[in-house]
């Protein structure tokens, strides 16, 4: 909206939502985990004749939603997470230590949880089916960095003399104990993750599903299976994660950069999918220029 005063022109903007869609959850979260509100930017109401409108213009658009974390953003979300909420004197704080924190990462990907994706340059980490699986049947407590908060502060109190040790440990059983009960809660997200279907046997046509070392053939007289720790991959210094095993099963090859030698060099190089004569996976490589 523009108006005009004393000669010159002033613009005000204002935003109004019509469908909250994520901004619904993310306004939940800032507000419950990171004590932030977000408020949005109103135009006050004009009465009639109270002011001249020179110009009004009516936008839509759509939001787009918050871009995904690099390594280096949940590196420092993982330092700050719940850092308010941390009591004075903590040598810890936020998820994990310095010394740590990268190789939890580094170990929720070789697990399967997470995973790279991008160019060389910028590379973001996404959940996987399994990963996301593993946040269906996680109690919000244990998801919650407040948790490390509170056990950081009874620390602190136990060290102060101020709480029994034999206390706190009665209240973290308890806790696992009430834990344990999510079990069968658990087993059905297991059972779903198992049955999802990423594609198509290449030896006999029926679905490949994903199981916890690998992607098989749901055909039980079937030996084909993509196996997650795959020596082959292993060789050229590279993983078989679920967008690789996609991939070949789609298209029966990959192509990959950065493939490292028996003497260290790096090359690039198309991983081709084939079968044995008894039905399981075999890889080949092709060059540019021929196999």
């Amino acid at each position: 909206m523009t108006t005009e005063c004393a000669g010159e022109e002033f613009t005000a903007k204002g935003k109004e939502v019509l469908e909250e869609g994520w901004k619904a959850v993310e306004r939940k979260v800032l507000a419950d985990i990171l004590n932030r509100k977000q408020e949005l930017t109103a135009l006050p109401n004009a009465a009639e004749n109270e002011c001249g409108i020179l110009n009004a213009e009516l936008k839509e658009g759509q939001t787009s939603p918050p871009k995904h974390f690099t390594e280096d953003l949940l590196l420092h979300a993982m330092e700050t997470a719940s850092a308010d909420s941390m009591p004075e004197g903590v040598e810890r704080q936020g998820i994990g230590t310095p010394a740590t924190r990268a190789a939890t990462i580094e170990k929720l990907v070789q697990k399967g949880f997470l995973e790279r994706k991008g160019n060389k340059k910028t590379k973001v980490l996404l959940p996987t089916d399994k990963g996301k699986a593993l946040i269906t049947v996680m109690p919000e407590e244990i998801q919650s960095a407040d948790m490390t908060a509170d056990w950081e502060t009874k620390l602190l109190q136990i060290e102060r003399g101020e709480m029994e040790p034999n206390e706190f440990m009665i209240e973290i059983n308890t806790m696992i104990s009430s834990l344990v009960k999510t079990t069968e809660a658990a087993k059905g997200a297991n059972a779903l993750m198992k049955n999802k279907i990423i594609g198509v046997c290449p030896n006999c046509g029926a679905n490949v599903v994903e199981r916890e070392k690998g992607w098989f053939c749901e055909n039980r007289e079937c030996r084909f299976v993509l196996w997650k720790d795959n020596a082959f991959f292993k060789r050229l210094g590279k993983r078989l994660d679920a967008h690789v095993a996609d991939k070949l099963l789609r298209d029966g090859r990959v192509r990959l950069k950065d493939c490292r030698s028996a003497k260290g060099k790096t090359y690039n190089a198309t991983v081709l999918l084939g079968t044995e004569a008894d039905g399981r996976s075999k890889f080949s490589l092709e060059f540019e220029g021929g196999c």
